[in-house]
């Protein structure tokens, strides 16, 4: 495992060395997915072309409350943040939560492999790390996909590997355990800038949340137009049969 954490860590690392943050930081009405991001996602999740519907965007003042009363029950999610650390260093990070959010829930706990399917990500350093599975049977440690309650913004895993105050924006952080790579967890790595936790560091601007839908194929599309043609065609004739009989 720690050959590929490392890996991922050290392009995190880098970007942090070079300093490069996000050029450009998401205000109202702009998206936080550029095409290149969407298709990014897109990737890691493995279902083709994915439609993104932004049912949350974080605005000034907003609190944990605003935050579930936009994405509870709406089914699966990716949520989106602007994450900077005590340097100032800037990333775009977040999470796959394969479940709906709640605020009453508490955690959602995942035993079956199967159902272990949430992912962390971050989006500048260009890096997934999916829900760990099981090293044997009844292992814990990645089952602990998110936590759901009213006073927490979008948090994953146990500990947590990402955790949004109430506030939405001041004392955050990241102490990675239940979403790694395979292997033992490297307990403790951040996922924005790959530093070892010490204490929360982590101030949030920007935060979106997206539902995801599959886009129909196109031979979908036409499937469903040739059956439109058969329908409006099935139709005429009856009304001509119709107009005969009264003839």
């Amino acid at each position: 495992m720690h050959n590929n954490f490392r890996a991922a860590r050290s392009v995190v690392l880098a970007v942090a060395g070079m300093g490069v943050c996000l050029g450009a930081q998401a205000g109202s009405g702009t998206s936080l997915l550029s095409p290149g991001y969407q298709a990014q996602l897109e990737t890691w999740l493995g279902e083709g072309r994915l439609a993104l519907t932004n049912v949350y965007s974080k605005a000034t003042g907003d609190t944990s409350l605003d935050f579930h009363k936009a994405s509870d029950g709406k089914g699966r999610t990716f949520s989106i943040m602007e994450a900077t650390n005590a340097s100032g260093q800037t990333w775009l990070v977040g999470g796959y939560n394969p479940q709906s959010w709640s605020s009453t829930d508490g955690m959602h706990v995942t035993m079956e492999d199967s159902q272990r399917t949430g992912f962390l990500f971050n989006l500048t350093a260009g890096f997934m790390l999916p829900q760990l599975k099981q090293y044997f049977s009844g292992d814990g440690i990645g089952s602990g996909q998110t936590y759901n309650k009213h006073d927490y913004g979008p948090t994953f895993g146990v500990g947590h590997d990402l955790y949004v105050p109430q506030d939405l924006t001041h004392g955050g952080y990241s102490s990675l355990y239940t979403y790694n790579y395979h292997g033992q967890p490297a307990s403790g790595i951040s996922l924005i800038d790959g530093s070892s936790f010490t204490n929360p560091n982590i101030t949030y601007g920007a935060i979106q949340v997206f539902t995801i839908s599959a886009v129909p194929e196109p031979a979908t599309y036409g499937a469903l137009l040739a059956g439109l043609i058969l329908l409006a065609g099935m139709h005429v004739r009856q009304q001509r049969t119709s107009l005969r009989a009264r003839t």
